[in-house]
């Protein structure tokens, strides 16, 4: 039970409220997956009880799904790959933006990972697959795109192993990365 004088006070806003739990919880599962966080730990960085978690959320897990849901996709699919590579980028490189992803990677135990292949259909595979309708090479060109988005988040801006920024992340190496990315997209694209 925690004490009065650790007691946040806050104003009654209900959509303020949910919104400092689901960043507490997307940055918790983010950093630790679902196994490893309790309530209390989202409760204490959120600024409220555990039993107002509850009230709003109803459990942990639907917690956790709704932090998983939180973005609709990556990035949104255009023509001008450029454009699609630099966007992508920037998914990555944005901490509020990528927890999500994150907390699903984190999280992929939880129900054999169903929920993260449930999300990678509904962010990755289903807008690629309407992307590239009609083309018979869709399939695989899709699982190379699906390993370039999650490989360039992970481990090219350190999201999985650190969470921190990339040691030589100079405007020049970004630059570098932006061509090489928009070329390695083409290549996935082309025929």
């Amino acid at each position: 039970m925690r004490s009065k004088q650790h007691e946040v006070h806050r104003p009654k806003d209900s959509a303020a409220t949910r919104n400092d739990i689901l960043r507490a919880a997307a940055q918790q599962f983010a950093r630790h997956g679902y196994a490893h966080v309790t309530l209390q730990e989202i409760a204490d960085d959120a600024g409220v009880t555990p039993a107002l978690i509850n009230r709003y959320f109803v459990s942990k897990r639907a917690l956790f799904e709704r932090v998983a849901q939180s973005h609709s996709s990556f990035v949104e699919l255009t023509v001008d790959l450029e454009e699609f590579a630099g966007r992508l980028m920037a998914y990555w490189q944005d901490v509020d933006r990528r927890t999500p992803a994150l907390a699903l990677v984190r999280s992929i135990d939880l129900d054999d990972g169903k929920l993260l292949k449930r999300e990678l259909e509904r962010r990755l595979r289903e807008p690629w697959r309407e992307f590239l309708a009609g083309d018979d090479e869709a399939t695989a060109k899709i699982r190379l795109l699906e390993s370039l988005t999650m490989g360039l988040g992970l481990f090219g801006f350190n999201a999985l192993l650190d969470e921190g920024t990339v040691e030589d992340d100079s405007p020049e190496v970004r630059a570098s990365m932006l061509r090489r990315l928009t070329r390695m997209v083409a290549a996935c694209l082309d025929d």
